[in-house]
């Protein structure tokens, strides 16, 4: 009881402090004031390109989607912004943010986020995605915003409208952990054109019965332990907005291949209807080696 009141004790002081900066106050930081929350998001600079990142959860590491993702987009001089907390993800951050990236799936979150620097107990965790979450993420691309939905955020049956924004009928449990094949290219859209096919290491591989309207981007092959040729990666646009789903991820191997890493840097540009820039990684990877 002594550490919940004090945790309550400096959620007052803390909440007062991340508004004053600018940051997204949330109810869960300010329930002790019993005060509305107040959303205040860091406002954009002139001419900057925003985009927040929600990775990980119990089944996905969180570390090696968030360093492979910062140091793969870095050289594009963009604000990337990490959420430490599913709570963060709100409407009125959403609505600065130029591309949303996310790795989540409907049920399962992180440990949550407390401001302590230790805890007995860990804060009550947030499902992800809530009915206020889903349709703030439509809203938001259909009216420009980028959306990269990786891996496990196709596990979202539950929610037939984000569903339909990623251009998925259905999705269906993913493989065994095995050998993913990353081939069958397409040769004519901006995020693969000349990009060579390429073995993507250990990793599982969802399966997805895809709508009329989008575009395949990739095959993902195995037959080590469940054979399987599907589609790995596809784009779906939606109002004045643009997806990329990728399915790579399970484990940090397909964030260590030059392949993989140049169709992450490519889908980011084209989702935010930008220029795609060529750039050369140091032997496969973006430095520092991680």
């Amino acid at each position: 009881m002594g550490i919940r009141k004090k945790m309550h004790t400096r959620r007052q002081a803390i909440g007062v402090g991340l508004a004053a900066l600018g940051m997204a106050a949330t109810p869960d930081l300010l329930a002790s004031t019993k005060q509305p929350p107040e959303m205040v998001t860091y406002p954009k600079k002139p001419g900057e390109t925003r985009v927040i990142f929600l990775m990980g959860d119990y089944w996905h590491n969180p570390i090696s989607q968030q360093k492979n993702w910062f140091y793969t987009l870095q050289p594009a001089g963009w604000n990337l912004m990490f959420a430490q907390g599913t709570q963060f993800i709100t409407p009125e951050a959403l609505e600065q943010a130029d591309l949303f990236v996310f790795s989540r799936y409907h049920k399962t979150n992180s440990l949550g986020w407390s401001p302590e620097p230790f805890i007995s107990e860990w804060p009550e965790e947030e499902v992800f995605m809530t009915a206020e979450r889903e349709e703030s993420i439509i809203a938001n691309v259909k009216r420009g915003m980028g959306l990269l939905s990786l891996h496990c955020s196709v596990w979202n049956n539950e929610h037939p409208k984000f569903m339909d924004l990623i251009g998925v009928s259905k999705s269906y449990m993913h493989t065994p952990v095995q050998r993913s094949y990353m081939h069958k290219l397409n040769a004519t859209h901006p995020i693969t054109k000349g990009i060579e096919p390429q073995v993507l290491g250990q990793d599982e591989i969802f399966f997805a019965d895809l709508k009329q309207d989008t575009e395949v981007l990739f095959n993902l092959e195995s037959t080590e332990k469940q054979a399987t040729d599907r589609a790995g990666g596809w784009t779906h646009k939606y109002g004045e907005g643009r997806v990329v789903s990728l399915l790579p991820g399970h484990t940090p191997h397909p964030y260590h291949t030059k392949s993989y890493k140049e169709v992450m840097w490519r889908s980011a540009h084209w989702a935010m209807r930008k220029e795609i820039p060529e750039i050369q990684f140091e032997n496969g990877r973006p430095p520092p080696d991680n």
